[in-house]
């Protein structure tokens, strides 16, 4: 007749082949209702606390497996839509001896008092991509010492504007520098420094 602890080890192991199938399977193991099973084997076959709680470890490790291939079995998510960077949000900066500023109207135009020592005006444009990028020179205009303004071409890049009145021999008189202006940003408060 066998032992004590035979008996429980048999059951213990039916128990276990049974947990295994259902994994196997690729269902949840009954984990309450093998639990009762493998207590109800111990009370019967008088075995200690320890045979028993050994048999439950064996029982979570088995159980263990199920949930690891459910996380791997899940269906992946669909990739979240990516979101484009936000763009780089920054203040236009004015700075220099001329006082320029937003034409009136709807358009992108730069505006400017006359003054009367200039007798031509350099304007140069010049983009980045980012704030980590350089500017990377553009177009550059030459413009009578009269005009007092010039349409900006304003994009999603940020645009620095240079504008230089010179005046007899080319002596520089008045000079503007307007940076980080984009579309978006066009409209709003723009900040003003001294010129270094």
């Amino acid at each position: 007749m066998p032992g004590a602890g035979e008996e429980f080890a048999r059951a213990l192991s039916a128990i276990l082949a049974e947990a295994r199938a259902q994994v196997a399977a690729g269902r949840a193991p009954n984990v309450d209702g093998l639990e009762l099973r493998l207590a109800a084997a111990a009370r019967s076959a008088g075995v200690d606390g320890a045979a028993v709680e050994r048999g439950r470890r064996s029982l979570r490790s088995i159980v263990a497996v199920h949930r690891s291939r459910a996380l791997v079995a899940r269906e992946p998510e669909p990739p979240r839509a990516r979101r484009a960077p936000a763009a780089f949000r920054t203040k236009p900066v004015v700075t220099g001896s001329l006082g320029v500023r937003r034409a009136d109207g709807d358009g992108f135009r730069l505006a400017w008092d006359r003054v009367p020592t200039v007798t031509e005006w350099e304007v140069r444009f010049s983009e980045r991509a980012d704030a980590r990028s350089d500017y990377v020179d553009g177009e550059t205009l030459v413009l009578p010492g009269n005009e007092t303004g010039v349409e900006v071409p304003l994009g999603d890049a940020l645009l620095r504007v240079t504008i230089i009145g010179r005046g007899r021999g080319g002596r520089l008189q008045r000079r503007a520098l307007i940076s980080g202006l984009t579309r978006d940003n066009w409209r709003e408060r723009w900040q003003r420094r001294a010129s270094a």
